[in-house]
């Protein structure tokens, strides 16, 4: 069977530091992820190496930018 990642796996991927900065949501084919605060430059950039690494993207859209990860 297709192996499908749970949130726990995704934030298991981010230093705890990092992890705390985001907010992990479920959705039908991805995982979700939205910073809960600023993230500045540094931070942006360690979390979107780790995203890609994983097979991830960024969308940009404004206010509902996120990163994604496919399940």
């Amino acid at each position: 069977t297709e192996r499908v990642l749970a949130i726990p796996e995704v934030q298991a991927l981010f230093p705890k530091g990092l992890a705390e900065m985001l907010d992990f949501e479920e959705k039908e084919k991805f995982i979700v992820i939205r910073p809960r605060q600023f993230l500045g430059s540094e931070n942006f950039a360690k979390i979107a190496s780790i995203v890609r690494e994983a097979g991830g993207e960024y969308i940009s859209a404004g206010k509902e930018s996120h990163f994604r990860l496919p399940k």
